[in-house]
């Protein structure tokens, strides 16, 4: 067993050990088939976003880890991938931000510079990491990245509220099963707080890595409706990346979940633009 395997089996048990998190929504390492378990030259982090788990980015991050010869993790943040209504009670951007730094460090473990690929509020955690810790990231990869939500009133509601809260809305069993059923208002302050204080443009354009953001924006009635658009055109211009080394996509007919073929018709262009994007910058070789 190599000191891999044991970083593997013990995020294992120690998800184990959690009373309530549902089956598939657990933090993981996913080694890649073929490769050694030691460390490689690079790895591929998932960052998930606000209510979510790795499933909102299944297959593509491992698409992406295959295309970048790497061993894969699997974020879970605190209080996230369980059925118990009180699982973010005491949620802070603070302690998300802090979960975050550790899916870089076992990143750092598997691999010697990380691929962080994310949505929505993942992908907000993953753009505050290349800010505060760049030398350890090669890039980043943005699904529908949360800078400021689409309906600022309606979150301005849901901050007021206290307590366990059951998302409005009809769900599906996919989504009942990667998605909280009941979120804590904690949570809904601690998003508020986290696009407010930490997506700023002079944080973001302390950004040099290579950088890829997709969004759902066709058009008028045919955009996010969760994630303003508008917002994130704007945190694009705020990088400080070399324009070569930028991208920002557009998708017609997709969903906030950009990358799921369970949620976005989209899913297989923006995994194919993905790929395509680390391949120009020399992360991806396949």
């Amino acid at each position: 067993m190599t000191a891999l395997d044991e970083l593997a089996a013990r995020i294992d048990r120690q998800e184990r050990g959690i009373a309530g998190i549902k089956p598939d929504n657990e933090a993981r390492v996913v080694f890649r088939p073929g490769l050694a378990h030691v460390r490689q030259p690079l790895s591929v982090v998932y960052l998930h976003g606000f209510t979510a788990s790795q499933a909102e980015g299944d297959p593509a991050h491992r698409a992406i880890a295959e295309a970048c010869s790497a061993h894969l993790f699997l974020n879970r943040l605190t209080g996230h991938g369980s059925e118990l209504p009180e699982a973010m009670a005491g949620a802070t951007p603070e302690r998300w931000r802090a979960d975050a730094d550790e899916a870089l460090d076992i990143g750092l473990s598997l691999g010697e510079r990380v691929v962080l690929v994310s949505t929505s509020m993942g992908a907000s955690l993953a753009l505050d990491l290349a800010v505060r810790r760049p030398d350890a990231v090669e890039a980043v990869v943005a699904w529908s990245p949360g800078i400021r939500v689409h309906d600022p009133e309606q979150l301005r509601a849901a901050v007021l509220l206290q307590g366990p809260v059951v998302p409005p809305g009809e769900r599906s069993a996919f989504q009942r099963r990667y998605w909280s059923s009941v979120v804590h208002s904690d949570g809904y302050r601690a998003i508020a707080r986290l696009f407010l204080e930490w997506m700023r443009p002079e944080r973001l354009s302390e950004i040099v890595c290579p950088v890829f953001f997709g969004m759902w924006d066709g058009g008028e009635g045919d955009r996010d409706t969760l994630t303003s658009v508008t917002a994130m055109r704007e945190a694009f211009g705020w990088l400080g990346t070399a324009p070569s080394q930028r991208r920002l996509v557009a998708y017609d007919h997709a969903a906030h979940v950009l990358a799921s073929p369970e949620r976005s018709p989209a899913a297989t262009r923006v995994l194919a633009d993905s790929l395509a994007f680390l391949r120009e910058m020399g992360i991806a070789s396949r």
